[in-house]
């Protein structure tokens, strides 16, 4: 049976490739996680038992969870916890962002609340020179927008809401996600956008490389770091 396989981030480390199309017997994802257990080595077996501290590896098959059966053709993704609508290439407009958003509130609006997020430039006493960020993106696009209709059936005076990802290379002062929110009134807007946070942070497929002047980490769950090696 043949199978595309993905990987990310620090997995990606692991197996010296970011994608492959494997031929195998296996029609479990148990059976083929094993399989690639016994190929990428201990360090790679570490990983997905969980005994890297603070560290825990999911896998997609098709970008869903908890599939055991395999078929012909699918796509199987392992990925690290994300660190955290829409996702964009480059740098962000923030300005011109919220100019946009802002003025499609329709008339009960009386609220817009905004988090942004950017980059660093100190880290446990160590000066970051780059953030690199990437994504399984088609998982995360869908993600974002579920994200944003999970807060609007959560929140009745929620309105409106725009989640905006940048994934580049960023440095220390870049701009790196933006949410918005229209609402009714301000409670709800506020929670809002603090519970959007969160739910991006970690249930997306985002990942970055933080490279600083004592190496390179990868950021995961928890703003957990992992050395690259």
């Amino acid at each position: 049976m043949r199978l595309k396989l993905r990987y990310f981030a620090l997995v990606k480390d692991l197996t010296g490739k970011e994608i492959e199309e494997v031929y195998t017997n296996c029609f479990t994802l148990d059976c083929l996680i094993n399989e690639l257990k016994e190929r990428y080595g201990q360090r790679f077996k570490a990983l997905l038992e969980g005994q890297v501290t603070g560290v825990k590896v999911f896998v997609l098959v098709n970008g869903k969870m908890d599939v055991k059966e395999l078929k012909e053709g699918d796509e199987v993704a392992i990925l690290p916890p994300p660190a955290g609508g829409e996702l964009r290439k480059g740098k962000l407009d923030i300005l011109e962002e919220i100019k946009n958003f802002r003025s499609l509130a329709p008339l009960e609006a009386g609220s817009m609340v905004v988090y942004v997020g950017f980059v660093k430039g100190m880290v446990d006493g160590h000066k970051v020179n780059d953030l690199i960020y990437e994504s399984y993106e088609s998982y995360t696009q869908q993600r974002l927008l579920e994200i944003e209709e999970e807060i609007k059936r959560r929140y009745r005076d929620v309105i409106g809401i725009k989640i905006i990802h940048a994934i580049d290379k960023m440095k220390p002062g870049d701009d790196v996600i933006l949410i918005m929110v229209l609402g009714r009134g301000r409670k709800d807007a506020i929670d809002a956008v603090k519970d959007t946070i969160e739910l991006v942070k970690h249930t997306t497929g985002i990942w970055k490389l933080e490279v600083r002047d004592d190496g390179e980490y990868w950021v995961v769950a928890g703003n957990t770091r992992v050395k690259r090696t």
